[in-house]
Protein backbone atom coordinates (compact mmCIF):
# COMPACT_ATOMS: atom_id res chain seq x y z
CA UNK A 1 0.00 0.00 0.00
CA UNK A 2 1.18 3.51 -0.83
CA UNK A 3 0.17 6.02 1.83
CA UNK A 4 0.55 9.74 1.23
CA UNK A 5 -0.22 12.26 3.96
CA UNK A 6 -1.17 15.57 2.36
CA UNK A 7 -0.80 18.57 4.62
CA UNK A 8 0.09 22.22 4.46
CA UNK A 9 -1.22 25.71 4.65
CA UNK A 10 -4.90 26.47 4.12
CA UNK A 11 -5.22 27.98 0.68
CA UNK A 12 -2.05 26.36 -0.66
CA UNK A 13 -3.90 23.83 -2.84
CA UNK A 14 -4.52 20.69 -0.80
CA UNK A 15 -7.96 20.21 -2.33
CA UNK A 16 -6.63 20.60 -5.87
CA UNK A 17 -3.77 18.23 -5.10
CA UNK A 18 -6.23 15.70 -3.71
CA UNK A 19 -8.32 15.95 -6.88
CA UNK A 20 -5.21 15.29 -8.97
CA UNK A 21 -4.30 12.32 -6.79
CA UNK A 22 -7.78 10.88 -7.25
CA UNK A 23 -7.32 11.24 -11.01
CA UNK A 24 -4.25 8.99 -10.84
CA UNK A 25 -5.91 6.30 -8.76
CA UNK A 26 -5.51 7.31 -5.12
CA UNK A 27 -8.36 6.80 -2.68
CA UNK A 28 -8.51 10.19 -0.96
CA UNK A 29 -9.91 11.23 2.40
CA UNK A 30 -9.98 14.86 3.47
CA UNK A 31 -9.97 16.31 6.97
CA UNK A 32 -10.03 13.29 9.27
CA UNK A 33 -9.06 13.57 12.93
CA UNK A 34 -5.42 12.51 13.38
CA UNK A 35 -6.50 9.93 15.97
CA UNK A 36 -8.38 7.99 13.29
CA UNK A 37 -5.37 7.63 11.01
CA UNK A 38 -4.18 4.31 12.45
CA UNK A 39 -7.70 2.86 12.43
CA UNK A 40 -8.20 3.88 8.82
CA UNK A 41 -4.94 2.25 7.73
CA UNK A 42 -5.78 -0.87 9.75
CA UNK A 43 -9.22 -1.04 8.14
CA UNK A 44 -7.72 -0.69 4.69
CA UNK A 45 -5.18 -3.44 5.29
CA UNK A 46 -7.79 -5.87 6.63
CA UNK A 47 -10.49 -5.36 4.02
CA UNK A 48 -11.15 -7.89 1.27
CA UNK A 49 -10.06 -5.39 -1.36
CA UNK A 50 -7.38 -3.28 0.32
CA UNK A 51 -6.66 0.09 -1.19
CA UNK A 52 -3.37 0.16 -3.07
CA UNK A 53 -2.92 3.94 -2.95
CA UNK A 54 -4.33 6.18 -0.23
CA UNK A 55 -3.96 9.94 0.25
CA UNK A 56 -5.13 11.43 3.52
CA UNK A 57 -5.38 15.15 4.22
CA UNK A 58 -4.36 16.09 7.76
CA UNK A 59 -4.12 19.75 8.68
CA UNK A 60 -4.82 22.32 11.36
CA UNK A 61 -8.55 22.73 10.70
CA UNK A 62 -10.67 22.47 13.79
CA UNK A 63 -7.80 23.63 15.99
CA UNK A 64 -5.79 20.44 15.62
CA UNK A 65 -2.21 20.70 16.74
CA UNK A 66 0.84 19.48 14.91
CA UNK A 67 1.57 17.39 18.01
CA UNK A 68 -1.61 15.36 17.41
CA UNK A 69 -0.64 14.76 13.80
CA UNK A 70 2.99 13.96 14.62
CA UNK A 71 1.82 11.48 17.28
CA UNK A 72 -0.44 9.75 14.75
CA UNK A 73 2.43 9.56 12.25
CA UNK A 74 4.77 8.17 14.91
CA UNK A 75 2.15 5.52 15.68
CA UNK A 76 2.17 4.48 12.03
CA UNK A 77 5.97 4.27 11.99
CA UNK A 78 5.92 2.10 15.14
CA UNK A 79 3.52 -0.26 13.39
CA UNK A 80 5.80 -0.47 10.35
CA UNK A 81 3.50 1.46 8.02
CA UNK A 82 5.45 3.17 5.26
CA UNK A 83 4.17 6.60 4.31
CA UNK A 84 5.31 9.89 2.80
CA UNK A 85 4.32 13.43 3.77
CA UNK A 86 3.56 16.08 1.14
CA UNK A 87 3.49 19.65 2.47
CA UNK A 88 1.87 22.30 0.27
CA UNK A 89 2.86 25.85 1.01
CA UNK A 90 2.66 29.35 -0.42
CA UNK A 91 3.91 32.75 0.63
CA UNK A 92 1.83 34.51 3.28
CA UNK A 93 0.87 37.34 0.91
CA UNK A 94 -0.37 34.81 -1.66
CA UNK A 95 -2.44 32.89 0.90
CA UNK A 96 -3.94 36.16 2.15
CA UNK A 97 -4.81 37.23 -1.38
CA UNK A 98 -6.41 33.85 -2.16
CA UNK A 99 -8.66 34.17 0.89
CA UNK A 100 -9.55 37.75 0.05
CA UNK A 101 -10.42 36.79 -3.55
CA UNK A 102 -12.67 33.91 -2.53
CA UNK A 103 -14.15 35.83 0.40
CA UNK A 104 -13.89 32.69 2.47
CA UNK A 105 -13.00 32.71 6.12
CA UNK A 106 -9.63 31.20 7.04
CA UNK A 107 -10.31 28.04 9.08
CA UNK A 108 -8.22 29.28 12.01
CA UNK A 109 -9.42 32.85 12.05
CA UNK A 110 -11.07 34.11 15.19
CA UNK A 111 -13.36 37.12 15.69
CA UNK A 112 -11.49 40.42 15.27
CA UNK A 113 -8.51 38.61 13.76
CA UNK A 114 -7.15 39.39 10.31
CA UNK A 115 -6.45 36.80 7.64
CA UNK A 116 -2.76 37.64 7.98
CA UNK A 117 -2.84 36.80 11.69
CA UNK A 118 -4.61 33.49 11.02
CA UNK A 119 -2.04 32.57 8.35
CA UNK A 120 0.85 33.33 10.71
CA UNK A 121 -0.81 31.28 13.47
CA UNK A 122 -1.35 28.32 11.15
CA UNK A 123 2.23 28.48 9.89
CA UNK A 124 3.51 28.30 13.47
CA UNK A 125 1.23 25.35 14.25
CA UNK A 126 2.32 23.42 11.15
CA UNK A 127 6.07 24.09 11.44
CA UNK A 128 6.86 20.59 12.81
CA UNK A 129 5.02 19.01 9.87
CA UNK A 130 6.89 21.21 7.41
CA UNK A 131 10.18 20.11 8.96
CA UNK A 132 9.16 16.42 8.76
CA UNK A 133 7.79 16.52 5.20
CA UNK A 134 9.28 14.28 2.52
CA UNK A 135 8.05 16.56 -0.26
CA UNK A 136 7.51 20.34 -0.08
CA UNK A 137 5.78 22.21 -2.87
CA UNK A 138 5.46 25.99 -2.96
CA UNK A 139 2.30 26.84 -4.92
CA UNK A 140 2.81 30.62 -4.79
CA UNK A 141 3.26 30.88 -8.55
CA UNK A 142 0.52 28.43 -9.54
CA UNK A 143 -3.13 28.98 -10.30
CA UNK A 144 -6.10 26.65 -10.19
CA UNK A 145 -5.91 26.43 -13.98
Amino acid sequence: MKLLIVTGMSGAGKTLATNALEDIGFFCIDNIPAGLLSKLVEFSQQSENPFQKIAIVLDARGGRSADEIMLALANLRERGVDYRVLFLDARDDVLTRRYQETRRRHPLSEPAQSIEQAVRRERAILQPLYAAADYKIDTSLTSTA
